[in-house]
C-alpha cells in the first residue's frame, strides 16, 4: 500500500486533468499520423498581464530552438514532425532559423 506522499508524487507527476487530457489528444495525433509529434505553447493567455509587460518573453526566439533542438534530438527521424505552435508570434529570424534546421534534420 503506498504512503500519502506516494500518491501526492504520482498525482503530481500525472499532472492537472487539462493535461491528462492534452497528452491524450496528443497520442492519438502520433498514432493516426505516424509521426512524431510536438505541441509548443507559451503562457500567453494564461498570464495576459506579464505578456503586456514582457511580451517578447512569450514570443518565438533563438532559446525556442535550442530547446526544440534538444527536444527532437533523441526521435526516430525517420517518421517525420507533427509540430503544433501556439505563440503569440516571435523573431522571424528566429522562426525561419527553426525552420531550416527541421528541413534539414527531419524527414516529412
Amino acid at each position: 500500500m503506498p504512503t500519502w506522499n506516494d500518491i501526492l508524487a504520482e498525482i503530481t507527476r500525472a499532472g492537472s486533468t487539462h493535461d491528462v487530457v492534452r497528452r491524450r489528444y496528443l497520442k492519438e495525433l502520433a498514432e493516426r499520423t505516424q509521426r512524431n509529434t510536438i505541441i509548443y505553447y507559451s503562457a500567453w493567455l494564461q498570464k495576459a498581464d506579464l505578456f503586456r509587460q514582457q511580451p517578447f518573453d512569450f514570443a518565438l526566439n533563438d532559446a525556442d530552438k535550442n530547446g526544440l533542438m534538444s527536444t527532437i534530438h533523441e526521435m526516430d527521424h525517420s517518421k517525420g514532425l507533427d509540430l503544433v505552435l501556439h505563440t503569440p508570434g516571435g523573431d522571424m529570424a528566429a522562426t525561419e532559423s527553426l525552420v531550416d534546421y527541421l528541413r534539414q534534420n527531419v524527414r516529412n
